[in-house]
């Protein structure tokens, strides 16, 4: 089984769990889709089948952009929290 792969893949979607991908609809897309490709992999590499690596490598480039995807979602309700404050300062400065 193509240890290092596998090691590769399952950090990855721990890390998209970790910075809450499942509670973003289109990184927890990803995410699952990573999961359905680890497990596949892990499959065909148990059967012998060489194209495992390939497999577990698109599951590692799906967790990766659920990753990208939940930090995306995270600056994204940051930089509207901070719109929020700015206006919020604003107003009390004007009298």
């Amino acid at each position: 089984m193509p240890a290092v792969e596998v090691q590769r893949s399952e950090a990855s979607i721990r890390g998209a769990e970790e910075l809450g991908a499942l509670g973003i609809p289109a990184a927890r897309l990803h995410l699952e889709m990573a999961k359905d490709q680890q497990a596949k992999g892990k499959k065909m590499a148990a059967a012998g089948d060489a194209r495992a690596v390939l497999v577990l490598a698109r599951a590692e480039s799906d967790a990766e952009l659920a990753m990208g995807l939940a930090r995306e979602a995270a600056v994204h309700a940051s930089a509207l929290k901070a719109t929020e404050d700015l206006k919020a300062v604003r107003a009390r400065g004007n009298p």
